[in-house]
């Protein structure tokens, strides 16, 4: 008996570890090669047009890359709106920058879908200000005071197209954190974040658009990021969606 249990307990810890394993390479991918940006909308994913909708645009925090299970916190959030018979769209794309997110705007199933909905989130800009770590790392040789200008303009005409698109849905933008706190150029990325926090806060309440500031939800990476250091870890996923329905509800 002992020895089947102990067989039993191997199996498990081997199966556990060959998914984190698999975690950690999928979340590496992403950052290092980050699929390519398909800002479509399929026809199999496109809501019905009657009805309410929670749509979700972004980049691959909206994905939920880094979750263990992939839920993020759109999947959460989508969970306790369906309660109201609200249906989730999670129209997000891993890697997408601001510039790629204003393209997807223009798409007329987009823009549809956007018109339909009841509640929109979106997280956006930390590929621009981090470009992979890249920007960080050379930090000294990036003119990274225009990379947040020119995000910064496009944030604000996210905002603009989305509200003009819908004006009585809920909006809530989720900002930025500082995955690189350990860096030798960490603590420069904390001010420009903290900024463009500030600022986004500033575009929200011209376009009645809520903004979520998670700066302090990054203070100990192993525990607050995933296992890729730059996603956020489930523990900070279910926070951003305890706010996200703070919010909505």
């Amino acid at each position: 008996m002992k020895n089947g249990k102990w067989y039993t307990f191997l199996i498990g810890s081997v199966f556990l570890t060959g998914i984190a394993l698999y975690g950690l390479w999928i979340g590496y991918q992403d950052i290092v090669n980050p699929p390519e940006r398909t800002l479509s909308v399929s026809e199999d994913t496109r809501p019905e047009p009657i009805g309410d909708v929670y749509v979700a645009l972004g980049d691959s925090l909206t994905r939920g890359v880094g979750s263990t299970s992939g839920a993020g916190y759109v999947q959460p959030v989508g969970e306790a709106l369906e309660e109201n018979d609200i249906r989730t769209q999670n129209l997000a794309v891993s890697g997408a920058r601001t510039e790629d997110l204003l393209a997807q705007l223009e798409q007329p199933e987009v823009r549809r879908t956007i018109e339909n909905a009841r509640y929109i989130t979106l997280t956006i800009g930390g590929n621009d200000l981090f470009n992979r770590g890249e920007n960080v790392d050379n930090f000294e040789s990036v003119d990274i005071e225009q990379v947040v200008t020119d995000a910064k303009t496009n944030l604000n005409d996210i905002f603009e197209q989305v509200r003009g698109l819908n004006d009585t849905a809920q909006i809530v933008y989720i900002a930025l954190y500082n995955p690189f706190q350990e860096n030798e150029n960490g603590e420069a990325f904390n001010q420009l974040i903290l900024d463009w926090n500030a600022s986004a806060a500033t575009f929200g309440n011209a376009q009645r658009i809520d903004v979520i500031d998670p700066f302090a939800y990054v203070s100990d990476v192993g525990r607050d990021l995933a296992t890729d250091q730059f996603h956020p870890s489930d523990r900070t996923y279910e926070k951003l969606a305890e706010d996200v329905l703070f919010i909505l509800e």
